[in-house]
């Protein structure tokens, strides 16, 4: 009898793992592309390019795309939300994204020379922002602050 009920308890607590497996899965998977399909250049904040570029393979559309996975990296980060400078410096990081896609937008209205060398320009500072995600994990406040920082820079004058 106490083997029976071993068996169930087992099988019962085995089906919720699974479920929860389940439920976890679907719903990460809904999320992003939930994401992917949205127009917003950073989490919660629609950008100004095309909604077209969500699915296109210009190169303007895929260094935007880069530019909202790798902003969607340093937004998913835990511990920028409980420092405020840390904030200050995330939300001028976001400021930089918005200038850096603006600069895409005109590039693709603009064509010729002058958009590959923008488009040159752009991805370098792209790399950067891709590179930074995690350079800020685990890394002390202020080595964060700078990295922050830096990038900024970078896509400002990228």
């Amino acid at each position: 009898m106490i083997a029976v009920i071993i068996i169930v308890a087992t099988v019962v607590v085995a089906l919720f793992v699974l479920g929860g497996a389940a439920w976890f899965a679907w719903d990460s998977d809904k999320r992003v592309r939930s994401f992917a399909r949205s127009t917003d250049l950073i989490p919660g904040r629609p950008g100004r390019a095309p909604e077209s570029w969500t699915t296109d393979n210009t190169r303007e559309a895929l260094l935007h795309r880069r530019i909202r996975y790798a902003i969607a990296d340093v937004h998913a980060n835990p511990a920028i939300p409980h420092d405020d400078e840390l904030v200050s410096a995330r939300d001028r990081l976001d400021d930089a994204v918005f200038e850096l896609d603006d600069r895409l937008i005109a590039a693709a209205d603009t064509g010729g020379d002058e958009a590959v060398e923008i488009l040159d320009s752009a991805e370098s500072a792209v790399k950067a922002l891709e590179e930074l995600p995690k350079k800020l994990w685990e890394a002390p406040k202020s080595d964060q602050l700078a990295d922050l920082d830096r990038v900024t820079r970078v896509l400002s004058r990228g």
